[in-house]
């Protein structure tokens, strides 16, 4: 009977001290209301784990899809693209620009051929529409171009091309007598080199490489601009550049969102997880003891403690992926990290390391389970070159077919 006694007491000592009450009640409000109320429909959360209906996410990605079009196409037919290339011949064959700063290449392959449900999907008008506003719309010293190149095997048949305003220039790879290589990874090198070096012929400091089904954020330029003065070029508080084209040799602009998450091999995400928790659990734990409770030296640690880990929690739950969104806040915010190997949508390369990239490209062979990306990162490692990566992304993939692989993607996965 004693030793019932004391334990009955014990707990009700422990459930009498307001620092548990409190941590079980915000717990259970947070993590089985708050959270699942508000991150329920929310993509990389805990919450939405659960749902893999893949017909209903293809369903909502073929209508973002038709949306994104018929915003594009009227770009398309409003704008006049003679504005942004004055020196462009009406054959659409490029010139070489002086201090032309940034080429931007759109590589494109024709999908038409490959319709879910009759559905066409026209990924490069969309691409081309909206940096044709982007671009319009822009305020830079810098000198920007934008061409398609059409990797098509055969180009005749693309129709979205031809639909095109007149004044881009374009690249062409095949004619009607030359062959694609058979394998498809190697063919898909192949393109990216071709691309690669026809934008260098353009005499460019900057070459960005972009596929048709990478859509660009609005964003994109001032990121871009912020990116390059201050990570490339390196331009100090007085506004001098210290120009090191040869350390950087690209920065993606894009990987995947199912990889950016706290799950990661990535050094920076376990530690960025430590000090938003410090940070936010700190906050947390002020607030606590000026206006919930009376400041309880013999209690600071362990308040501290939790509230830490009550934040740690909370961050995971909501998802790495959801919070980057508040880094669009400002371009100074946005993250630049050492670049994983994964993927190539969008890549912006120096002058020399275009050069260097497909150089080197050209001694490797790609097949399956070893494309581009993987050679690319395989030559970064050997060379020693520096590879970053901008975060939160500045595209969206909006690919549902993979040209490659020749069959619809994960709609999880786009």
């Amino acid at each position: 009977m004693v030793i019932v006694k004391s334990h009955g007491h014990c707990v009700q000592r422990m459930f009498g001290d307001p620092l548990l009450r409190h941590v079980v009640a915000v717990s259970v409000c947070t993590f089985t209301v708050i959270l699942p109320l508000t991150c329920f429909n929310v993509r990389h959360s805990v919450y939405s784990l659960w749902q893999t209906d893949r017909d209903r996410e293809q369903t909502r990605l073929a209508a973002a899809n038709t949306r994104r079009l018929q915003e594009n196409l009227a770009h398309l037919r409003a704008f006049n693209a003679t504005a942004l290339c004055p020196d462009n011949t009406s054959d659409k064959q490029p010139k070489t620009w002086k201090h032309l700063h940034v080429a931007i290449t759109i590589i494109t392959v024709s999908r038409n051929r490959h319709r879910v449900e009759h559905y066409e999907t026209q990924y490069l008008s969309q691409v081309v529409g909206r940096f044709l506003y982007l671009l319009n719309k822009t305020i830079s010293d810098r000198t920007y171009r934008l061409f398609v190149c059409n990797v098509d095997q055969d180009p005749d048949s693309y129709g979205e091309m031809k639909a095109l305003p007149a004044s881009i220039p374009t690249f062409e790879r095949y004619s009607q007598t030359e062959k694609p290589p058979k394998d498809i990874f190697e063919k898909e090198k192949q393109d990216y080199i071709f691309c690669m070096e026809e934008s260098l012929k353009m005499n460019p400091s900057y070459v960005f490489l972009v596929e048709d089904d990478a859509y660009p954020h609005r964003h994109l330029l001032p990121v871009l601009e912020h990116v390059i003065d201050y990570h490339i070029e390196r331009r100090n508080t007085i506004g001098a550049r210290n120009f090191l084209h040869r350390i950087v040799t690209y920065v993606k602009f894009y990987h995947p969102e199912r990889l950016l998450g706290y799950y990661s091999l990535e050094a920076e995400r376990i530690p960025e997880l430590v000090g938003a928790s410090l940070v936010l659990g700190t906050g947390l734990f002020l607030f606590y003891m000026h206006f919930v409770v009376a400041w309880k030296p013999n209690k600071v640690n362990v308040t501290w403690a939790l509230c830490i880990v009550y934040c740690c929690l909370v961050c995971v739950s909501i998802g790495r992926q959801n919070l980057l969104e508040l880094r669009r806040l400002s371009t100074h915010l946005y993250q630049v990290t050492p670049a994983p190997s994964c993927c190539t949508p969008a890549m912006l390369y120096t002058k020399r390391g275009g050069e260097m990239v497909a150089t080197h490209l050209k001694g490797v062979k790609c097949k399956q389970y070893f494309g581009k990306d993987k050679a690319l990162e395989e030559i970064r490692r050997r060379e020693k070159y520096v590879g970053l990566l901008v975060q939160p992304n500045v595209f969206e993939h909006i690919g549902m077919y993979s040209s490659v692989r020749q069959s619809m993607v994960d709609p999880f996965a786009v």
